[in-house]
């Protein structure tokens, strides 16, 4: 993609090298001699963006290597754009898959520790609990809708939303207490400088959650070391075992749902992913039939 001049003279900064996004876009650029990062905000919503800039602002005063913003986001052509700090660093090594995701799940449960003591933070735009998600009649509506053209895809998502609200029924999900989650607490958002944790990138997903729900994406139902770290460190409650699948289901058949309402088809990673079985998945690690 190529950068509206316009946006580099506002900010007044020269491009270095393009970093890429899924959502959100970003170049590293020289700043008057600074290296700083420059973001294309996918959001168009100032509630949202302002939602994850107050976040990160809280998190770096407990002491997290994170970015809060160097200055207030500008409008041009549509799109928001901000700078932000470079975090330097690589990835953690995931040559030995089942030591990367230990370390992860014991530093998830630390940072969780620290999350959970933030104030003023309620739901993010566009985002619900698991059961929000699960009580939600609309998904059923989506998923009849799709059905004609992909039965097979629609009969594996209907059978685990169905069992997903079998799980949550009796646990009284509402009365829980609930953190503000990353949303995304992968290996490619962690930097390591040194040995030593040097940044937490991407909080594009983070949002007010049961603390469980940042397993969907750290744990996809496969990555069971991480889950039993974090346990050690912070023990989960039985309840939060019995949501920890739910929570993962529930995130990809809304995803999947969302899909179907933009004219999408549910694709063949959705159905890989909520197909997969684990151990910690108890009464359901059964292999789907």
């Amino acid at each position: 993609m190529t950068l509206n001049n316009e946006v580099l003279d506002k900010f007044n900064v020269q491009i270095v090298a393009p970093l890429g996004g899924t959502h959100n876009l970003h170049w590293l650029v020289d700043c008057r001699g600074e290296r700083l990062v420059l973001r294309r905000w996918w959001s168009t919503s100032t509630d949202n963006i302002d939602y994850e800039l107050r976040l990160l602002t809280s998190v770096a005063a407990q002491g997290w290597p994170v970015a809060p913003a160097v200055e207030s986001p500008i409008e041009v052509d549509g799109h928001y754009w901000c700078l932000f700090p470079y975090l330097p660093g690589e990835p953690p090594s995931v040559d030995n898959r089942m030591l990367e995701q230990r370390a992860r799940g014991r530093l998830l449960a630390q940072f969780h520790d620290d999350l959970a003591k933030l104030n003023g933070f309620g739901q993010r735009e566009g985002w619900r609990r698991c059961e929000e998600i699960l009580n939600d009649p609309a998904l059923d509506i989506m998923l009849s809708k799709q059905e004609q053209r992909q039965p097979e895809e629609i009969r594996i998502l209907r059978w685990h939303l169905e069992r997903a609200r079998e799980r949550v029924a009796g646990l009284n999900l509402q009365a829980r207490p609930g953190i503000v989650i990353h949303g995304d607490f992968t290996p490619w958002n962690l930097r390591f400088l040194d040995g030593c944790l040097s940044g937490i990138l991407d909080f594009d997903l983070s949002h007010w959650n049961h603390r469980v729900a940042d397993f969907a994406l750290s744990w996809r139902g496969m990555h069971d070391d991480i889950v039993r770290a974090y346990d050690e460190v912070s023990p989960l409650e039985l309840e939060e075992w019995e949501l920890l699948t739910p929570a993962w289901w529930a995130w990809l058949i809304e995803d999947a749902c969302r899909d179907i309402k933009r004219g999408i088809p549910v694709d063949e990673w959705t159905i890989k992913h909520i197909l997969r079985r684990s151990p910690l998945m108890g009464r359901d690690s059964a292999v789907f039939r």
